[in-house]
Parts: structure tokens; C-alpha cells; sequence
């Protein structure tokens, strides 16, 4: 299995290409499509709402027709330009605290997308040999999911970032629901799993 990582001007934000037997599932997919060469891609994945995370997902669908899957409440505000922040990009970009931004990228300001597949709570399915067990992880934004892929690796979307505190302050966001929900989920990863975040480059979780 090969794990490939391409970061966007939107922040540097990831999307992520996981690829297996000439099969793959697409992370979070940016307008770079290079990476669907001599590939099938079987289905794309949203950790979260944010446009700087959805950015691509009408271009890989009308290139690869697969299905888009991702939470319920994430599947319904993608379909928002407002809710995906694509409308209030630029003031997501002022307000973020992740990383210096010396100039807004562009932003389709009335970016929206459909979703094909949502799942509350969480759901598990098999791909190429291998198990991906998705669950809701509220708080950076009430739609946000980790993808824990064959018990060894994570997908965190903006939920979890190497020396960096997760925001809440964002519209949409929920330091309740984090507290809640969000935290103690995060809590029961295995010790010492590599994480693929949504900024920035993977390491090793260690609590």
C-alpha cells in the first residue's frame, strides 16, 4: 500500500492518495489531479466541510465518477458556500493560528458540493484488503471525521496536529461538542499510531 500526499496552495492543506492492486480512495481532494494517473479511484473521502478540504471534489468527481463520502452534517454544509467557509475563506484564513499567511490564496467564494455517502456516528467498510473504520469527531467543525485505516494509521483531518492546539473558534465549530465527543474519541487511538493530518506532515502520536 503507498500513501501519497499532496499539499494545496489553500493552506497547505493535504489530500492525501492511498493507493492499492491500481486501486485508490482520495483524501480531502484538491484540483491536482496527477495523482489519479493509472489509477481506479474507488471512492473520496472528506475529513471535514471546509472548503480548503472539499476544494477538488467536483473536478476527481467528474474526472473518476466515485463517490464522495463523509458525516451527515458534513455532507449537508459543503452544500453551503457560507457553511463551507469557501464564502468567508478569506476571513478563515485571518482567523486560522496554525500558520503565517502573508497572502489569501484565491477561493471560488461560491464553491458547493454534493456528497453520495454519509454516516452518522461511524461506519466500517473493507477496501482492497485493508479496514477503514471512520467515526465523527465534532469540534474544529460539527461534520469533522478521523479515518483510522487497518488499526495503524490516521486520517485527522484538522482534529489533530502535530504541536498545534485544535481551533474551535471558527463558525460551525464546538468546544462543547470537543469536550464531549470530539477528545475522548481522540483519546482512545492506539499509542504510538502515525497520523496524516490536514496541514502539515505526518508524524507519531504519542500521549
Amino acid at each position: 500500500m503507498k500513501i501519497q500526499r499532496v499539499e494545496s496552495p489553500l493552506l497547505a492543506s493535504n489530500m492525501y492518495v492511498i493507493m492499492e492492486n491500481g486501486h485508490a480512495i482520495v483524501i480531502d481532494p484538491y484540483q491536482n489531479l496527477k495523482p489519479a494517473e493509472d489509477v481506479i479511484v474507488d471512492k473520496i473521502i472528506l475529513t471535514h466541510e471546509h472548503y480548503d478540504h472539499i476544494s477538488g471534489v467536483n473536478d476527481w468527481k467528474r474526472l473518476t465518477n466515485a463517490p464522495v463520502l463523509c458525516s451527515k452534517t458534513c455532507g449537508e454544509n459543503i452544500q453551503s458556500s457560507k457553511k463551507n467557509m469557501a464564502r468567508l475563506f478569506e476571513v478563515f484564513c485571518e482567523l486560522q493560528t496554525w500558520m503565517i499567511v502573508d497572502k489569501i490564496p484565491e477561493a471560488d467564494e461560491n464553491y458547493t458540493c454534493q456528497a453520495d455517502e454519509t454516516f452518522e456516528d461511524e461506519i466500517d467498510f473493507a477496501w482492497q484488503g485493508h479496514d477503514f473504520h471512520l467515526f465523527e469527531l465534532p469540534g474544529h467543525s460539527l461534520g469533522s471525521i478521523g479515518i483510522l485505516l487497518d488499526g495503524q494509521y490516521f486520517f485527522s483531518g484538522d482534529s489533530l496536529m502535530e504541536g498545534k492546539e485544535i481551533e474551535l473558534r471558527f463558525p460551525g465549530g464546538s468546544r462543547a461538542k470537543w469536550k464531549k465527543i470530539g477528545a475522548p474519541r481522540l483519546a482512545l487511538l492506539p499509542d504510538s499510531i502515525k497520523v496524516y493530518p490536514g496541514h502539515f506532515k505526518e508524524f507519531v502520536y504519542t500521549k
